[in-house]
């Protein structure tokens, strides 16, 4: 960047540039120092002129909000004394929050909270419950302030809580994979409440060996809402598969309430042998 500021008569320099519509710069603080103005100053042509201050304003308030995080963590938190618990009693005028759970309790907005210095790792340190910020928060928020799913873990997010995400919030924000969700003790059960489409399922990483270690078998499929095609589509399980999973037990098909017609139709044919040994269906 060259040329002169002519606001100051300084050069100009790559950074804080304040540029008009009409193509004249000047140094940002220059431009914000004076009354605001729509006119360009050097060809006072005026209008919708009007600088584009918007990355260094970003770059300013993020930078400003760094700095409130790094000077509310060198300064401990004062414990609360009797005094100050009793003039907060009496006192007809809202408290200065002064933590996290300060913040929230006063309906604080996350982007208030977060302007304020705060961040996931101060909620973690106050042991917050997950299921209190996703009660008064909406994902979106709960991203931008900072959100990952380590954070949630710890805070004790529950399979439920995933219900308020999209699932494009959870592939690319959260990075979810099998086996993130399987370290929260998810169960079959749990797993099948969450209402993924098979497609969703497979590309989590829930593969058939992942299904049936959760206890996944021709009861707790049926769980899914899948059609036998689907599943036979999706997993592909193989002939020992099948068997392993009860779908030749003609008993447990029934129990199930799996539809007889479509189970013959999907499953392998009879001939083929599993084991070593020629399958035998006495349906």
């Amino acid at each position: 960047m060259s040329g002169t500021c002519n606001l100051c008569s300084e050069p100009l320099t790559p950074k804080n540039i304040a540029t008009f519509q009409c193509g004249h710069s000047f140094h940002l603080n220059c431009v914000l120092a004076v009354p605001f103005s729509s006119t360009c100053s050097t060809c006072s042509l005026s209008g919708s002129i009007t600088p584009d201050i918007g990355t260094d304003r970003n770059i300013a308030m993020n930078a400003d909000i760094s700095m409130k995080v790094s000077e509310r963590r060198l300064k401990p938190t004062q414990e609360s004394g009797m005094f100050n618990e009793i003039v907060q009693f009496i006192t007809p005028l809202t408290p200065t929050p002064q933590t996290f759970v300060d913040h929230m309790k006063q309906n604080k907005k996350l982007g208030v909270i977060a302007a304020a210095g705060f961040g996931p790792e101060d909620v973690v340190q106050e042991r917050v419950r997950f299921s209190d910020i996703v009660s008064r928060y909406n994902p979106k928020d709960i991203l931008e302030f900072g959100f990952q799913w380590n954070h949630m873990v710890t805070l004790g997010i529950l399979p439920t809580h995933l219900a308020h995400f999209t699932w494009a919030q959870q592939q690319h924000k959260l990075q979810l994979k099998a086996e993130k969700l399987l370290k929260m003790r998810l169960t079959i059960t749990e797993l099948a409440d969450m209402q993924y489409t098979t497609h969703q399922l497979v590309e989590l990483g829930f593969t058939w060996p992942v299904m049936v270690s959760m206890g996944a078998n021709v009861d707790t499929w049926k769980r899914f809402n899948f059609d036998l095609e689907d599943i036979k589509r999706y997993w592909s399980p193989s002939l020992s598969q099948w068997v392993a999973a009860g779908f030749y037990d003609k008993d447990r098909v029934l129990r199930a309430g799996w539809p007889m017609d479509a189970l013959l139709e999907s499953l392998p044919s009879m001939d083929q042998r599993a084991s070593g040994r020629v399958l035998r269906l006495a349906f």
